[in-house]
């Protein structure tokens, strides 16, 4: 597994671009080869609806945290007017703007910096889907992964996410799938897997 540079960040993302089918059928999948790799707008997104889904409060906790301190510095500043108490108004409303652009910037970078901490893995890889197990291949390495062994799924109209647990996520985004593939990919995770968002 892949170590991410910010603790709240999920260690490992994938992202999925079907290019090869060893098996015509759709659903149920026999064995579906594809390949796959990041790209930072899809591990983007990806943060974004994981963040929303499941821990919407810390994702924006820095947010709140500037606006109190702003909103309380100018409050004090109002109330007690200037002079003396400047000292301590505008280190409130410094402290919170600092905190606001902060969260803003890191929120908007998310995708780039989980990019640019993969760098060892902008190569496509390989993935095997197949009724029992995921495999995730790279160069000699076959990982095995069974479908019993991701905790929960999260689908949205734009992609997928499996959960191994709750820091790490697989992505299969809905753009890379042709036709009705998606529609049945997601039938195929909510049959494997215990909880589905």
């Amino acid at each position: 597994m892949l170590h991410s540079e910010i603790a709240t960040l999920p260690n490992f993302f994938q992202e999925i671009n079907f290019v090869t089918r060893s098996s015509p059928e759709i659903y149920p999948f026999n064995l579906l080869t594809i390949q796959f790799q990041y790209t930072p707008e899809t591990l983007q997104r990806a943060h974004e609806l994981h963040y929303k889904k499941f821990i919407p409060l810390q994702g924006r906790l820095l947010l709140y945290l500037g606006l109190l301190s702003a909103w309380a510095g100018v409050l004090l500043l109002l109330v007690k007017g200037g002079g003396n108490n400047l000292w301590f108004s505008l280190p409130l409303i410094l402290y919170g703007i600092i905190a606001v652009i902060s969260h803003i910037r890191l929120t908007r970078t998310i995708g780039k910096r989980a990019y640019k901490k993969l760098s060892d893995y902008h190569d496509p890889m390989t993935m095997e889907i197949g009724e029992e197990n995921v495999s995730l291949i790279i160069g000699d390495h076959r990982n095995v992964i069974p479908w019993s062994d991701f905790k929960k799924a999260l689908i949205t109209e734009e992609m997928v996410l499996l959960y191994p647990n709750e820091k790490i996520f697989f992505i299969f985004p809905e753009k890379n799938f042709a036709g009705e593939e998606y529609s049945s990919f997601c039938e195929l995770v909510k049959t494997k897997v215990e909880k589905v968002y």
